[in-house]
């Protein structure tokens, strides 16, 4: 599977773009392409302004940081002949749901498929059907994990499926050889440190900042793997998940 991995400002792409090239599976191929093309207030024609040079693949990872540039996703996909897009909302100032619905809508004339994760590490198979998103969503997206106790530490926290970022792998390593009582305070903390890059404001849909939304889903994940192991040592606090969710 060829994907093509749009970046566009701001260091959370090339973080996205790096990791994926060093942790994808080894038959897949990630092409990340910096955008570094200005952006007229008004676009009158698209072929005068997309790069002639774009690849073409099976998969369009869109991580854009312009609402502008966010328009242009169906004739991205159109011109790197993608079959399905991914679009990460990390800011939902830049892709607001009208925008979404609209390049969703454009996307499906041309038979394209597109999901929009907010944040992208809420990216479930389930969401699509399409081959690729769900090839992507099976190592990439929302936080999976399991892990290994040896009477009252963790041996290790083994990463089933994480953040495109890297953030869960990270809160893996971290948790390793901890007391199972510092779990997932433990696992808060870390997600912090890593740090996450999805936006601090309240998402207006949500309501709740995306950035604390990839926290709780770290800790959903960890309370899962914990319980599944045949222990019990808590669950995400209700008041705090609250507090997270309350801007």
């Amino acid at each position: 599977m060829r994907i093509v991995v749009i970046i566009q400002g701001g260091k959370f792409g090339h973080r996205v773009g790096e990791y994926l090239q060093q942790t994808a599976p080894k038959s897949w191929q990630v092409i990340n392409y910096n955008y570094i093309g200005t952006l007229p207030p008004i676009i009158d024609d698209p072929d005068e302004i997309l790069p002639k040079d774009l690849p073409q693949g099976d998969l369009l990872l869109y991580l854009g940081q312009n609402r502008k540039l966010a328009e242009l996703i169906p004739d991205i996909a159109h011109v790197c002949q993608v079959k399905g897009v991914i679009a990460a909302v990390e800011n939902s100032a830049l892709l607001p749901a009208g925008l979404r619905n609209q390049v969703k809508t454009q996307l499906a004339r041309k038979g394209v498929d597109a999901v929009f994760p907010a944040p992208l590490c809420a990216l479930a198979l389930e969401e699509s059907e399409n081959q690729f998103i769900q090839a992507f969503a099976r190592h990439f997206g929302k936080p999976e994990l399991k892990v290994v106790f040896d009477d009252d530490k963790v041996v290790r926290a083994i990463l089933i499926r994480g953040a495109p970022c890297g953030n869960t792998l990270y809160v893996t390593e971290k948790i390793s050889g901890a007391n199972p009582s510092e779990l997932l305070e433990l696992a808060r903390f870390s997600h912090r440190h890593h740090p996450c890059m999805a936006a601090t404001n309240q998402d207006p849909e949500l309501q709740c900042s995306l950035m604390n939304r990839a926290g709780i889903l770290v800790e959903e994940a960890l309370t899962k793997a914990i319980a599944e192991s045949g222990r019990n040592y808590g669950g995400p606090d209700s008041d705090y998940c609250v507090e997270m969710c309350s801007g």
